[in-house]
């Protein structure tokens, strides 16, 4: 791909040296390792009979687009930035049946995440569809810890997250360089969002695999992150 020059100096509004566009580093994590049963987060009952996960959740994140001016905006624009290479470490205990939350049609799974980190690269997007990256790469780390609540429909085969809500109430963002746009704002958002959707995945898979044991979740359900095929909605309560 061709860049101009100063066409990559408008986008960035700072006097950089861009030599040309290089394509982006695209991450998209293959869905497979995602679907399989992570042994290690397996429902297990604990000492004091409560039945959870236990477990420290890792692995990676699609790469995603944030908009600099128009939170949630995913869209290709000429105000995306490309976030990608993530990953994340994250310590999590969730009690199946939380609050005694455990019937014929749904459970309540939920609990506490972190402390854990979250890592990626970050650099402005550039090309038509935005899959090329103009200007200088930096680092993202992320620190974290919170709670988190999900209600899982038992009627759906396979199970499936109808709601679920991610509280961090610590949460630490840097990146290595500063960049010409504050960014701060919607890294978050994207961020939070992306280890909602990784731990309703986990929910999803670990319940089914509970219910169903050799059931994996299909490749339909994997890629709507474990989420019921309509109606899901943050969830809303205690």
């Amino acid at each position: 791909m061709k860049c101009d020059l100063w066409s990559a100096m408008s986008i960035l509004g700072v006097c950089l040296t861009v030599a040309g566009c290089s394509s982006a580093p695209k991450s998209v994590p293959s869905q497979a390792p995602l679907a399989s049963v992570n042994q290690n987060c397996g429902l297990t009952t604990a000492s004091n009979g409560e039945l959870g996960l236990s477990c420290l959740l890792t692995g990676p994140l699609a790469d995603a687009q944030v908009d600099a001016e128009r939170p949630g905006n995913q869209a290709c624009s000429g105000d995306s930035f490309s976030l990608f290479k993530q990953s994340i470490s994250t310590p999590i205990w969730l009690v199946h049946g939380q609050k005694g939350d455990d019937g014929p049609l749904r459970v309540r799974v939920g609990g506490s995440v972190g402390p854990g980190t979250h890592t990626g690269k970050i650099g402005k997007s550039a090309g038509n569809d935005c899959d090329a990256i103009v200007g200088p790469v930096v680092s993202l780390v992320t620190q974290y810890g919170g709670t988190y609540v999900a209600m899982v429909d038992k009627t759906q085969r396979p199970v499936c997250v109808s709601q679920s809500r991610l509280i961090l109430s610590a949460f630490t963002q840097k990146l290595s360089v500063a960049l010409p746009k504050d960014i701060s704002g919607v890294t978050h958002e994207s961020t939070v969002d992306a280890m909602q959707k990784r731990l309703d995945l986990e929910v999803a898979t670990q319940v089914n695999r509970y219910l169903q044991p050799g059931h994996a979740l299909s490749d339909a359900v994997v890629s709507r992150h474990g989420r019921c095929p309509d109606g899901f909605r943050t969830f809303i309560g205690n």
